[in-house]
């Protein structure tokens, strides 16, 4: 309980830094809401921009507005990593403090804005109403919602630390990027009948409880992972 405690004191005080990020990430989920409810369609069987924007705002919306202080960057040399996360360090807490506190600030920089999203999408988009039942639609959202967790930490679990080059990071990114864009454009829609976004439709109408259950246990998988994960980071990184 202590951890705890002490990382919404972090947790807050880095917020109160980022209160423009709100207002950008406000404005930026709006905007992807409104092209949803203009073009979402379930029945499309491989609409890859829909997949693009999905992993956009599950994955890197809440990363991209942050204060400079609190986003990857170079340190020193070879040393990349947020200042923000690095700022705990020279406190007297403990690292599992630090670490919750980072996945915390990331969860409050995602989740309500998702659930923005996922509600007005629904409210404003009859034709979704028409194809999905509530429950399937509310399935479909902790899919989506879990996704963002346990592999949307992978963001905050950089931001700790990491030893790289400059040449190295940027190789690494360009061939991550040219995967992705692969694997959605060229690949996915040919040997699938359903992009990524449409499985998981399909998922949480045909399965939506069992779809909420494996998503949840999923999420609370990763979210430890991570934890644990980032905490180890700390321990082996040498940050002079």
């Amino acid at each position: 309980m202590q951890v705890f405690k002490q990382a919404i004191w972090l947790a807050k005080f880095e917020l109160k830094l980022s209160w423009v990020s709100f207002i950008f990430l406000f404005l930026y989920y709006s905007l992807f809401t409104l092209l949803f409810v203009q073009g979402f369609n379930v029945t499309e069987e491989q609409f890859v921009g829909l997949d693009i924007f999905f992993l956009l705002l599950f994955l890197f919306s809440p990363t991209w507005f942050r204060p400079k202080a609190f986003q990857y960057q170079q340190i020193s040399g070879s040393l990349w990593a947020a200042p923000g996360a690095m700022m705990g360090l020279y406190l007297p807490l403990k690292k599992q403090v630090i670490v919750l506190k980072s996945l915390i600030v990331y969860m409050l920089l995602s989740i309500p804005f998702q659930l923005y999203t996922f509600i007005t999408l629904y409210v404003f988009s009859p034709g979704l109403q028409k194809a999905m039942t509530l429950d399937a639609y509310i399935a479909f959202a902790i899919i989506w919602i879990a996704f963002g967790i346990y592999v949307g930490f992978m963001a905050p679990a950089i931001d700790i630390g990491t030893r790289i080059t400059s040449t190295r990071l940027t190789f690494l990114l360009s061939i991550l990027v040219l995967a992705i864009i692969i694997l959605l454009i060229l690949f996915f829609p040919y040997f699938f009948k359903h992009g990524v976004v449409g499985w998981t439709i399909i998922l949480a109408t045909k399965w939506p409880l069992l779809s909420i259950i494996v998503s949840i246990v999923v999420a609370v998988i990763g979210f430890n992972y991570w934890r644990s994960k980032m905490a180890k980071v700390m321990k082996q990184m040498d940050y002079l």
